[in-house]
């Protein structure tokens, strides 16, 4: 079954809020690469479009919120990635923004942070749990 990028999305986030993993540290200082261990151990580390999304529960402003991060590559190896065009790292941010948008009409907190050494860019968005915001 082929879902839209924006299903997977939703769908990955209602799972978080019932039985994800939790983060409470600092969403200025994240380690991310911790974070992504964390997601590969627990079976909680999701592909979408060619970016690596993991989701978190956390307190926001004290409230109940969802953690999102995707890990971009900040470039692409297009040919051990099958229908996959080599898209400069903009046009993907572009894309994840995009979906994002439509899942959630609007987000609480969102960050960008390019890490060389990864050879990674972290989009950190945090969405407060208000079920009446979401979009189908």
């Amino acid at each position: 079954m082929n879902i839209t990028p924006k299903e997977r999305l939703r769908q990955i986030f209602e799972n978080t809020i019932d039985s994800g993993l939790q983060y409470n540290g600092n969403i200025d200082e994240i380690d991310f690469y911790s974070l992504l261990c964390k997601s590969t151990s627990n079976n909680q580390l999701y592909k979408i479009l060619s970016c690596n999304l993991s989701m978190f529960n956390c307190k926001f402003d004290n409230d109940d919120s969802i953690l999102i991060i995707f890990s971009i590559p900040t470039s692409l190896n297009v040919d051990k990635i099958p229908n996959q065009e080599n898209k400069h790292i903009s046009e993907r941010i572009m894309e994840i923004l995009q979906i994002v948008e439509e899942c959630f009409i609007t987000v609480d907190y969102m960050n960008l942070k390019t890490i060389k050494e990864d050879k990674f860019t972290y989009m950190t968005i945090v969405k407060k749990i208000k079920e009446e915001e979401w979009t189908i």
